[in-house]
Order: C-alpha cells, then structure tokens, then sequence
C-alpha cells in the first residue's frame, strides 16, 4: 500500500474578523512553506500537492503573483493537478503593474503564454481530440466561428466566414442547431467512409504515396466505362467495375484544361453531364453524373483552380486548401437539401472565384526565382508575422546520424512561437512549439 502523508492545518479558533481571518492565511501559508522546505525533492507528489494548496491560499491573500509562482512549480512536480483554468482567470485579472513583473520572471512569463495560448487556440492541429458539444441554441458568426474551430473541421477564420455565408443562403444570417448538427453529422460521415475506402493493390500503384480517395461518386456511366469517380489531392480516376475493379486516369489537376456541364439527350431525356478536357488527351471525358454533376462540376473547377494557384505561385498548401473548400461544398450540399444547395456550396469556390475575378499575376522575375512558398501559419486562427528566419544546414542536434540530418527552415513567430520546415522537403517537421512570449 502506498505511505499516506499528514498535514495538520492551523486550528480555526477566532471570530470572523478580518484581521484574524488575515492572519490565518499567513499563518497556514507559512506552515505550507515549512513543509515545502523540509520535503525532499524527491517527492515530487507531495510537493506538488502543497504547491497548489500554498497557491490557493496565497490567492485567498490575493497575492496573484505568489499563486502563479506555486502553481507554476506544478510543472516540475505533478502537471496532472494543474488548474487551467484558474490560472487562466488569475491572470485576466491581473492588475498591469502585476502583469508586468511577471513579464520580467522568465518562468512566469512561460506559463503566462502556455495557459492563455491554449485559451485563444481551441484546438492545433496535434492537440488531443476534445469532447465538442453540438450547440442548442441559434448562432450568429461569431459564435458559429467559434463551434466550427471547436468541432476541429476548420480553423481559418476566412474559410468559416464562407462557410457561414453557404449555410444562411436564403435565410437571416444565424444557424440553427438543427442546420449545424446535419452538416457536423454529413462530414463526419463522408470523413469516416473517405477512411474506409478500400482500393485494390492494382489501383493504389498508380496513386503516389501520400495520395488518398477524398471522395467518390455514384457509379456513373462514362465514356471510358461504368465506375465510381475517385477524387484525390492530385488527380480525377474512374474507379472501374466488373469482375475487378481498374484504373482509368481521368485528369491530373495541373493537366486540365477545361470543365463544363451540359446535357445529353437520351430518348426523351436531357441528362446532366460532365465534360473534362484535358492538354495530354485529344478524347474529352464525359460521364453522366445525373443529379451529382453540378456539385462534381463545381469540386473539379476550384481544384483545378487551386492546382494552378499552387503551381504559379509555387505554395502546395492552396491545394491543401482547396480540397478542404471542396469537402465543406459536399457537407454544405448534403447538409440543406433544397434547390439551392448548389448556389450555397459556390459560396465555398474560393480558388475558382478568384481565377475568373482577380486573378493574381506574378511578375516574372518572381517566378523565375521562386522555387517553394512555405506558410508557417498554416493552421493558425489567422496569419502570424514572421520575426525572424534560421537556415540550419544540419547535424542541429547530436541524436541524428548524418544521413538523417536533413537542413531545417526555422521560422519565429509572433509570441515566441517556433515552426520548423525539413528544407529538403519543406514539409513542416516541427508544427510549433513555445519559447515563451519573448521575440526571438
């Protein structure tokens, strides 16, 4: 059995004054400090126990500084005790001359940004999954922008702002509860059988690595045969059926070079079609998508659109950042249900738009030059200023062999914040991680 450890507290024998209530609390803190002082170090449990208890009381003196001070020292003795969300409201209240001394303690000043960066971060892209509540009541954009962040769907704040548009079209600008939980439940459910999509070995060679199936449709009728539309981050392929499914390419999205919807007549029928162009491919694909084609039509033109932004302005994460616009247009889609549903997911073609409205040019000096765009901010709230760049050539740090030590990027954030690129790749290697708020 595990030892048990006594404290005795001081004895409460006086009238409920404030002097005597005052005097208790220092009498208990110092009886608290004793102990603290004479525990071995070793002991990690129990001092944390009186660290936070010391806390409290120093917080019931209304000495914030001393609070933060003990609860900080939680660090190195128990973090599973830590109380958040206390410290969080010590320093809210903190008075400025306060604020400021603690801003002077480098340990002060480290748990001051850990505990107020988690408050306006919901959620980072590594953090553990949280328990999201749907909520009960109607929402206006601020309060939807916070849900959407909570859900863990999508943190930039522009991007919601869009979505919030394609789900209020036709209505006053506020979302129901009812609205919010078919569209969290539609992407949920797209997400999980997106995950549970099961290709043959014979489909997946032709696929890159790091490629995945974001979306299928119906089985169509084509004219390169009867299969289900397979959507990457790369490319269009028909997913053929019969004895065994095959491979057929449709497009890579660089490789497009127009999309239009039409009709063809069938009998006494016009049926909805989708024409895919492509600069490799003197046949034009053409596959009867019926009711799904004005959504495919839309998912094709802001990936193709988003490909080419990436490719002219040599940034992967446009890419990135128009298969998530077009998730949102199918969740938008499946979600409301009514003749408008396509008008509401178009709200969401942001790469599309701009090509047809603003397009950006480059100068060529530009292009000729640049070689990778990197956005340390990808998966902030919003952009964050770069304060300064580090080019490492390798061999950072003694634990990696040679062969393994590729360059490093690293980029210092607003806030002490730090994001490392694998300069071989330019693949994030370190999302974040905290030096404080100090500019680096």
């Amino acid at each position: 059995s595990k030892p048990v450890s006594m404290f005795k507290i001081p004895e409460i024998h006086f009238p409920l004054m404030f002097q005597c209530v005052h005097s208790y609390y220092t009498d208990f803190y110092n009886h608290l400090s004793k102990a603290i002082n004479t525990l071995s170090p070793d002991n990690s449990a129990l001092l944390a126990r009186y660290f936070y208890l010391r806390g409290l009381i120093s917080l019931m003196q209304g000495k914030l500084l001393n609070a933060l001070a003990d609860f900080q020292n939680l660090d190195k003795t128990d973090l599973r005790i830590f109380p958040t969300e206390l410290v969080r409201k010590i320093v809210e209240i903190l008075p400025p001359s306060e604020r400021s001394q603690a801003d002077r303690k480098p340990e002060l000043k480290k748990l001051i940004s850990r505990v107020m960066e988690k408050q306006r971060e919901v959620m980072k892209i590594d953090d553990h999954v949280k328990n999201f509540e749907l909520p009960k009541t109607h929402m206006q954009l601020d309060d939807f922008v916070k849900r959407i962040q909570e859900s863990g769907i999508v943190r930039d704040t522009d991007t919601i702002h869009r979505l919030f548009d394609a789900l209020t079209v036709g209505h006053q600008k506020q979302i129901d509860p009812e609205t919010f939980r078919d569209f969290y439940n539609y992407w949920k459910e797209t997400e999980a059988e997106a995950q549970e999509v099961n290709l043959p070995p014979t489909v997946i060679e032709h696929l890159d690595k790091n490629e995945c199936v974001y979306k299928l449709s119906c089985s169509v009728k084509t004219n390169y045969g009867v299969g289900k539309i397979a959507l990457t981050q790369k490319r269009l392929f028909l997913l053929t059926e019969g004895g065994r499914p095959g491979y057929v390419q449709i497009a890579a999205f660089r490789d497009i070079e127009d999309v239009k919807s039409t009709t063809v007549a069938f009998l006494l029928l016009r049926i909805p079609t989708l024409r895919i162009k492509t600069l490799s491919k003197k046949e034009v694909f053409e596959a009867n998508l019926k009711n799904e084609c004005d959504l495919w039509y839309l998912i094709v033109k802001e990936m193709w659109a988003g490909k080419k932004m990436a490719d002219d302005h040599k940034d992967p994460q446009y890419i990135q950042q128009a298969l998530t616009n077009v998730l949102l247009m199918d969740a938008v889609v499946g979600a409301l249900q009514s003749s408008k549903t396509i008008y509401a997911a178009s709200k969401l073609s942001y790469f599309d738009r701009m090509k047809n409205e603003v397009p950006m040019m480059i100068p060529k000096t530009t292009s000729e030059t640049l070689k990778h765009k990197i956005n340390p901010s990808a998966g902030e709230t919003f952009p964050q200023a770069i304060d300064v760049l580090l080019y490492t050539p390798g061999h950072l740090d003694p634990s990696e062999r040679p062969g393994n030590a590729h360059p490093k990027l690293w980029c210092a954030l607003n806030e002490g914040k730090v994001v490392v690129f694998d300069a071989s790749s330019w693949s994030i290697q370190q999302h974040c991680f905290k030096m404080g708020r100090s500019k680096l």
